[in-house]
């Protein structure tokens, strides 16, 4: 019980830390105290911590929400999300920010549909998954060519997003499979369909994994 307690401190610390972080670099940036590069860099890391965090107390069945209200400090934390919520809309095209992406209005969407909800699965992540496995359906694929691309962009996706390094794992291990066996990929429909369900269990991995709304 004790050590349930001292590492409920230890993560009220932490959630109090990052969340000032946040307020005092958003007032730093504001007055022109520091530049554009620095004030991206450091809130990504922030956010970086804070979504390490969330997903540590989903692992062990915590509720956020709950930490938040018993430190009263739930009004803290919406304005930090407020805050990231103005960055994505301020510049949602800066290549140091890596969560952005071309589209970035499902993000902002996800955000603000809970002020207790960190990043969740981005647009771009979930479009590889999709592509990638309905390319896997196509009748009369002919080529691995495609196949190989989108496994690549996938990775690409996945490697922006911090925290999935297991996911990451798993696809690196599915597509290091389909390069030694791109006869079977082309001419066996049973093992594309393997394939993509096997891509499909990841995928739902990774949407339980990121799903960070507060219950």
């Amino acid at each position: 019980m004790e050590e349930h307690r001292n590492k409920i401190s230890e993560v009220e610390s932490e959630l109090f830390a990052s969340v000032n972080t946040i307020k005092n670099l958003w007032g730093k940036y504001q007055e022109g105290i520091i530049n554009d590069t620095f004030f991206r860099k450091a809130l990504r890391n922030t956010m970086n911590g804070l979504l390490k965090i969330n997903m540590s107390l989903k692992k062990k069945g915590i509720s956020l929400a709950k930490v938040l209200k018993n430190m009263d400090f739930v009004s803290e934390y919406n304005n930090a999300i407020r805050t990231i919520d103005k960055v994505l809309i301020i510049n949602p095209h800066k290549e140091n920010f890596q969560y952005l992406n071309d589209d970035h209005s499902h993000f902002v969407k996800h955000i603000k549909s809970s002020v207790l909800e960190l990043p969740g699965i981005t647009a771009e992540i979930t479009a590889s998954f999709i592509t990638l496995m309905d390319a896997l359906k196509l009748e009369g694929l002919r080529s691995s060519e495609l196949i190989i691309k989108l496994f690549k962009d996938l990775k690409t996706s996945l490697d922006k997003f911090p925290g999935v390094d297991e996911i990451l794992l798993k696809i690196e291990e599915i597509n290091n499979h389909t390069l030694k066996n791109t006869d079977l990929l082309l001419e066996n429909e049973l093992y594309r369909e393997k394939l993509v369900d096997h891509l499909y269990d990841i995928f739902n991995e990774f949407q339980n994994k990121l799903n960070l709304k507060m219950e």
